[in-house]
């Protein structure tokens, strides 16, 4: 499964390393992907560099071609 963290600045925020991030980090050892929308990431001034590390930045594409594939996700 994949979590993509997109759109809402309640979901981009907590891919840095804080209070509200252990979630993030909890589903991630749980083996789940979790991305981060690029587009968003950089519309709200979050660096690549500043994401939690189980979080990935990753375009759009990437998780609409898992899709495709038959791989789950879970839109936030």
């Amino acid at each position: 499964m994949t979590l993509l963290c997109s759109w809402s600045k309640t979901v981009c925020f907590p891919t840095r390393p804080g209070a509200r991030s252990g979630a993030l980090s909890d589903v991630a050892a749980a083996g789940v992907e979790v991305l981060a929308d690029d587009f968003s990431l950089r519309e709200r001034g979050i660096a690549e560099a500043s994401l939690l590390e189980a979080v990935k930045p990753a375009p759009i594409d990437i998780v609409m071609d898992q899709l495709a594939e038959g791989r789950k996700a879970m839109w936030h």
